[in-house]
């Protein structure tokens, strides 16, 4: 399990919580959750009190510097802008005009006008590539988890200008009643009733006759104890089930989260066995990207860089050359999670059949699940393509920049990741085994499916 989680902390999409490794017995489970206390209390970094940004201060000359800043990062960062251009055909100068003439008409003082632009324009992006402004709920699930992808994206989300600025607008509505609505609802408490509000509205688990079923809307909890409950209960259920014949995962909706949820919870269905991707991406090495990975690609291990001449349509029949256009290479990399070292207890191992009921909505973490699945020889998708926006090159997962007067963090991904045609994955997502038809829900399809098998 330590090697599985050593490999896991490599591609944590989105807003990922780190959560210790569950163990079959109680005695490692104690040691380990004692060391990764202390590994947490020396990585803290102790922060002195901030004001909060003052919005009246915040004057339109600053807007327009954070206006234009906003989209010159992305441009020299986000390899995947051309593919939503050219590939999507979304006009982004249009975008970028528009709304800079909206930010031009704020008054000074109006940060909460800003910051709505801003929204506005990754709505019109329709969250490609994880564009977006980080919204208190989620800045807040970094920051009070203490769980980082790296150093760097730490020392990002700690700056004073940063945190005082979320200590703004975290106290507007509707950010305040949404963040405090968050914690409330994954509030983990009491020994009888250890499960929290969000997770019993998320997370449905159920066994009919030779049939289990796992349905999780969200893999995207507030906070570590919330993380480890849903594991927990995960793991628990799989290890009562590995004798059916059949074990439906049903992440239908679900936009990811944390990827240590599925990785760890799924853990028993998946032991003696192994789950591998190759991930393929076109990359830019600006100020950003170079700053939260520690250096330049050629720098980091176990990644293959190749020139962006190499990318052919011989090889990539259905890749957009134009779209790659000022990328600067290549990376390739194999990502394999190794279960053949996990043991159940009674060294019991699943023998049936795992389903992945998928659609549309399926992203982030989730989308990584659907694509380990999809080169699996044991798991079966059945659905609707996926939504997409999920890959791992280097830590980070995810990138994030800070605006130079207003505090706020953008995110966005750094690399413009392949199908095997070429496509986009951010656009095209993946294709299910076996597609479900007009009329018919994605576990309707699996269940006629599996009485097929069953005759």
């Amino acid at each position: 399990m330590e090697k599985i989680r050593s490999l896991l902390c490599l591609f944590l999409t989105a807003v990922v919580l780190l959560s210790a490794c569950q163990k079959n017995d109680s005695s490692p489970q104690e040691e380990t959750s004692s060391q990764k206390e202390e590994e947490q209390q020396k990585e803290e970094i102790t922060l002195e009190p901030v004001e909060a940004f003052d919005s009246n201060s915040y004057t339109n000359a600053m807007m327009l510097e954070d206006y234009d800043f906003f989209w010159t990062t992305l441009e020299e960062n986000c390899a995947a802008l051309g593919a939503l251009q050219e590939v999507a055909g979304v006009d982004l100068e249009q975008i970028k005009t528009e709304g800079r003439e909206q930010v031009t008409a704020l008054a000074d003082g109006d940060a909460t006008g800003f910051s709505s632009v801003i929204s506005t324009i990754a709505q019109k992006m329709g969250g490609f590539a994880h564009i977006r402004p980080m919204k208190p709920d989620a800045y807040y699930r970094l920051m009070d988890g203490n769980m980082w992808e790296s150093d760097t994206q730490q020392v990002i989300f700690s700056e004073d200008k940063v945190r005082a600025f979320y200590q703004w607008q975290s106290s507007l509505s509707p950010y305040k009643e949404t963040l405090e609505e968050s914690r409330q609802a994954n509030e983990v408490s009491g020994e009888e009733e250890t499960t929290s509000r969000a997770i019993t509205e998320n997370i449905n688990l159920y066994r009919q006759g030779d049939t289990a079923v796992a349905m999780i809307k969200t893999f995207n909890f507030y906070g570590e104890e919330a993380n480890d409950t849903v594991i927990e209960m995960l793991q628990d259920f799989c290890l009562k089930n590995l004798d059916v014949q059949d074990f439906i995962i049903d992440i239908t909706r679900n936009s990811g989260g944390s990827t240590e949820i599925w990785a760890d919870g799924f853990a028993p269905l998946f032991a003696g066995k192994t789950l591998s991707k190759q991930d393929v991406a076109a990359y830019k090495e600006g100020a950003v990207n170079v700053q939260m990975w520690g250096g330049t690609l050629d720098g980091i291990p176990d990644l293959e860089l190749k020139a962006l001449a190499e990318l052919t349509t011989e090889e990539y029949p259905k890749l957009n050359l134009k779209s790659l256009e000022g990328c600067d290479g290549v990376a390739v990399r194999t990502i394999t999670l190794d279960y053949t070292d996990e043991k159940n207890p009674g060294g019991e191992e699943f023998e049936g059949r795992i389903w992945l009921l998928v659609d549309g909505q399926v992203a982030s973490s989730a989308e990584e699940l659907a694509q380990f699945a999809k080169n699996s020889n044991f798991c079966t998708l059945v659905g609707k393509q996926t939504a997409g926006m999920s890959g791992w090159i280097t830590k980070p997962a995810v990138n994030y920049y800070t605006l130079p007067n207003s505090g706020l963090l953008i995110r966005f991904d750094a690399f413009y990741f392949l199908n095997e045609d070429g496509t986009c994955h951010d656009l095209e997502g993946t294709y299910p085994d076996i597609e479900i038809e007009s009329g018919e829900t994605a576990m309707q399809r699996c269940l006629q499916e599996i009485k097929k098998l069953q005759k």
